[in-house]
């Protein structure tokens, strides 16, 4: 994985977290969840036919405006 995210830790997004998801106007998904340890991960990834995911990238959420609403919205 990119940006110290553990596939551990895609794996709780995906299983056991809320994710506000977007899609992209390429066809990508971008998905915000808050793990149970706190962190909050932006995760880009491709969804296939046969619902299988691809992951292109993951890293811990910055943007400080986007983290309050991601708090707001997913607790």
């Amino acid at each position: 994985m990119d940006h110290e995210v553990n596939p551990e830790e895609i794996i709780e997004f995906f299983e056991e977290t809320d994710i506000l998801e977007r899609k992209r106007k390429d066809g990508y998904f971008v998905g915000y969840g808050i793990l149970k340890s706190g962190r909050i991960l932006t995760v880009v990834y491709r969804k296939s036919a046969m619902d299988e995911l691809f992951i292109i990238t993951a890293y811990d959420l910055e943007d400080k405006e986007l983290i309050h609403y991601i708090k707001e919205v997913l607790t």
